[in-house]
C-alpha cells in the first residue's frame, strides 16, 4: 500500500465505524405531559407519545440528533370543553398546525449534564431552545430519554396574556428509542 493512501484509508474506516455505532433509532414509546398554573389551581394534561427519530450513543454524544414530533390535537386535560377550546385557533390551532416539532442542531454535555439545542416549532413560531435531557441505556439495548423544561406559551402564540392563566408551561417528554 502506498504511504499516501494509508492515512486516507484509516480516516475512511474510522468514519464508517462511527456511522455504524450511532445508528438512527425510532421512537417506540413514550409520553408528553404538561402543567400550567391558573386561578383555580394547576391544569395538568398529556399528549400522545412523541414520534420520530433519534441518533444517540452515550460514548459519542456530539454525534447525537433528535427529530421529534408530538400531535398537537392529541392532548387531554380531562375537561372536554377546555380541550375543544385549546384546539381552536386561539390556542394550538390544530387544524392548521397539527404537530409540535423539535429538531436538534447540536447535542452536547455541559457540566456533566446532557442538553440538546435545536428548533422548537409550535403553531407557526420557531425558536432556538436548549433542552436538558437524561439518557439511560436499558438492558434490551434501547435508550430511555427524558426531558423536563419550561415554555412561555405567549412566545408561541398559545392564547393571550390573561391574569387567570400563567404564561409558563412545564413540559415533560419521555421517549424510548430503539
Amino acid at each position: 500500500m502506498k504511504p499516501v493512501l494509508k492515512p486516507f484509508l484509516t480516516v475512511f474506516l474510522l468514519c464508517i465505524s462511527l456511522a455504524l455505532s450511532a445508528q438512527t433509532s425510532k421512537v417506540v414509546s413514550g409520553s408528553a405531559d404538561f402543567s400550567v398554573k391558573f386561578i383555580m389551581g394547576t391544569c395538568k394534561g398529556s399528549f400522545d407519545a412523541p414520534r420520530g427519530t433519534a441518533v444517540f450513543d452515550e460514548k459519542n454524544v456530539g454525534n447525537a440528533s433528535f427529530d421529534i414530533k408530538i400531535a398537537a390535537s392529541s392532548f387531554k386535560t380531562n375537561n372536554n370543553s377546555r380541550d375543544k377550546d385549546l384546539k381552536s385557533d386561539k390556542y394550538f390551532y390544530v387544524e392548521k398546525y397539527p404537530d409540535i416539532h423539535f429538531k436538534s442542531t447540536k447535542v452536547d454535555k455541559k457540566d456533566g449534564k446532557l442538553q440538546a439545542t435545536g428548533t422548537l416549532t409550535i403553531r407557526d413560531v420557531s425558536k432556538t431552545v436548549t433542552l436538558p435531557f437524561e439518557a439511560k441505556k436499558n438492558g434490551d439495548g434501547t435508550y430511555a430519554l427524558s426531558s423536563t423544561f419550561d415554555v412561555n406559551r405567549l412566545d408561541y402564540k398559545i392564547g393571550d396574556k390573561d391574569w387567570k392563566l400563567k404564561d409558563i408551561v412545564t413540559v415533560t417528554v419521555k421517549a424510548v428509542i430503539k
